[in-house]
C-alpha cells in the first residue's frame, strides 16, 4: 500500500532564531512518501491465529526519515492481536531506534477490521500514540460499486517525547504565541517558555465489511509544540503537518481483492432468496393438493 507523494509542511527547528510568525518562518514544503507492506500467513502456534508482518517507511524529499516494523499474531475472527504471543515493534527515526519492544501490548485493531465488520466503534491502535483509541462508525457508502463502512477518529494533545532525542524546545513566548494566546495563558511576551512535542490526528478509514479489509484511508497528521496537552494545535507552533490518502492504485488493489468475496456473498444471498421462494411455492402447492384430496 502506498500513500503516493503528498506535500508536508516541515519546520526546521535548528534554523529557528525567533520571529513574529513563530515556526512559520522556518517551514519548508517537502515531498512526503509513505509506503506500507503487510503480509499474513498461517502459523503453528495457534490454529485460530494468523502471523502478520508490517513495515512502514516514511521519506521526505526522497530521504527516508522513519521506519516502523511490527509483527503480531492476529485472531482470525476478530483481527485483534493476541496478547503475549510473538508481538514485536521497532520504531526508528533518523536512523535512531526510539522504540524497540518484544512482547509489546497492542490492544486494538490496526492491520484489518474483523470480518463481518459492524456499524459500531472499534479500538484502533495508533503506532505514533502507542495506544488504542476508539474509532467510530460514520456512514456507509459505495466505492467503485463495493459497499463500505467508513470510520472516523480525531485526537489531539498526545505527548510524543519518544520521537525526539531532546523533546525540549525553548523560546520567547511572544515569538511562539499570539497576543490573544498570551492573554489567555496569562503570559508576557518576554517570558521564557520550554515547549514539548504533541501529536494530533484526524483519520477516516473505509472498510469492506464482509472481509474487514481496509480499502481506503485519509489521515491529517500534525506534530506541534505546546506547554501542555490542553493547548490546541496551531500553525505558529507546528513542527510537521500533512494530509495523506492512499493513492488510486492502492485503493484499486484492495477493491480487487475483496470483489470476488463480495460477489460470492451476493450470489449466495440471491440463491438463498430464490430457494426460499421456491420452497414457499412448493409448500403452497402441497397444501393446495392436500386440500383438493380432502375435498374428494
Amino acid at each position: 500500500m502506498s500513500m503516493g507523494t503528498e506535500q508536508a509542511q516541515v519546520a526546521r527547528w535548528e534554523d529557528y532564531e525567533g520571529c513574529e510568525d513563530g515556526l512559520k518562518c522556518v517551514v519548508q514544503t517537502q515531498d512526503l512518501d509513505i509506503d506500507r507492506h503487510s503480509t499474513t500467513a498461517k502459523t503453528d502456534v495457534d490454529d485460530a491465529a494468523a502471523h502478520s508482518e508490517s513495515s512502514i517507511t516514511i521519506s521526505l524529499d526522497g530521504e527516508q526519515i522513519a521506519e516502523i516494523a511490527q509483527t503480531a499474531l492476529l485472531n482470525r475472527e476478530s483481527a485483534y492481536p493476541m496478547a503475549d504471543l510473538d508481538t514485536n515493534q521497532e520504531f526508528t527515526v533518523a536512523g535512531e531506534t526510539v522504540l524497540s519492544a518484544e512482547g509489546a501490548e497492542i490492544d486494538g485493531i490496526d492491520y484489518f477490521f474483523p470480518s463481518q465488520t459492524e456499524q459500531r466503534y472499534y479500538p484502533y491502535f495508533d503506532t505514533v500514540m502507542q495506544k488504542s483509541e476508539p474509532i467510530d462508525y460514520l456512514t456507509d457508502e459505495k466505492i467503485d460499486g463495493i459497499p463500505t463502512y467508513s470510520f472516523y477518529q480525531q485526537r489531539q494533545g498526545v505527548n510524543v517525547d519518544h520521537l525526539f532525542a531532546d523533546p525540549h524546545f525553548p523560546g520567547r513566548a511572544g515569538d511562539l504565541y499570539s497576543d490573544a494566546e498570551l492573554a489567555d495563558l496569562d503570559m508576557a511576551a518576554d517570558d521564557h517558555v520550554v515547549l514539548k512535542p504533541y501529536y494530533a490526528v484526524e483519520r477516516t478509514v473505509w472498510v469492506e465489511p464482509t472481509t474487514g479489509r481496509t480499502v481506503d484511508s485519509n489521515e491529517k497528521l500534525q506534530i506541534y509544540l505546546a506547554q501542555s496537552q490542553t493547548e490546541a494545535p496551531t500553525g505558529e507552533r507546528t513542527l510537521f503537518s500533512a494530509d495523506i490518502s492512499w493513492d488510486e492504485e492502492s485503493t484499486q488493489a484492495e477493491l480487487d481483492k475483496v470483489k470476488n468475496t463480495v460477489m460470492a456473498v451476493q450470489v449466495a444471498t440471491i440463491v438463498g432468496w430464490v430457494l426460499a421462494i421456491i420452497g414457499a411455492v412448493l409448500l403452497l402447492a402441497c397444501a393446495w393438493r392436500f386440500s383438493r384430496q380432502r375435498e374428494k
